[in-house]
């Protein structure tokens, strides 16, 4: 229980790797690496001011189709009252009827939409590595703590995509997955990063094969 070690060597016998590592010391390591090595300050901020950069140019196209309709609406309003003139003057027909008929229900399609239309959510802030840093020595201390070690360890995990174990000479290499995603959402106090509003633009970023979305950010493996 408090080492860890190869099943197949253990169970089965039939492979050669019989290293093993000690349970604190492998989490000692994994929380160490987590804190300084899966969210580098410098390449975080190039992320951020990419990631932002490419979220203003989308809301900017979102932004300009609700001008449109904003525009729509003046229009809309000149030609009601024409056609209540109308009626008024003595000009009623079916077919002013249809078209002011038209013209309400243009105008509460655009109101609707105009009205559902979310305000933008905070973006990406460069100082969020060191966000990240901090939780994680919150967390680190939180370890210590009988009542919350179980929640922290399940913390923990959620910001790791994977651990492997590597022979290297007379010891096991550590190797560390994160979850951007995962981390992001840790740092942001989202629980699921993926539902913010512009997830899309940040799974485009996850899976570019860029200085911005490479190693650090991207799940990318590092020695511990």
């Amino acid at each position: 229980k408090h080492h860890l070690g190869c099943s197949t060597a253990r169970n089965k016998g039939t492979c050669e790797n019989r290293l093993t590592i000690r349970r604190d010391v492998l989490e000692k390591s994994v929380l160490n690496g987590l804190r300084t090595q899966m969210m580098d300050p410098a390449l975080f901020k190039e992320f951020c001011e990419e990631f932002t950069r490419e979220v203003n140019r989308l809301r900017m196209e979102k932004g300009a189709d609700l001008a449109t309709l904003k525009s729509e609406l003046p229009k809309i309003e000149r030609e009601l009252d024409k056609a209540v003139q109308a009626i008024l003057d003595g000009f009623a027909s079916s077919a002013l009827k249809t078209r002011m008929e038209q013209l309400e229900a243009r105008k509460a399609e655009i109101e609707a939409r105009l009205a559902e239309a979310p305000s933008p959510p905070p973006l990406l802030h460069p100082n969020m590595a060191e966000l990240y840093r901090q939780k994680i020595g919150v967390l680190h201390d939180s370890l210590q703590n009988e009542a919350t070690g179980t929640q922290t360890k399940e913390a923990i995990r959620s910001l790791i995509t994977r651990i492997r174990l590597i022979p290297e000479r007379d010891e096991l290499g550590i190797f560390l997955e994160g979850d951007l995603a995962a981390m992001l959402g840790f740092a942001t106090n989202r629980k699921n990063t993926m539902h913010h509003p512009d997830a899309g633009v940040l799974s485009k970023f996850l899976v570019q094969d860029s200085l911005v979305a490479g190693a650090g950010f991207e799940p990318a493996a590092f020695r511990l």
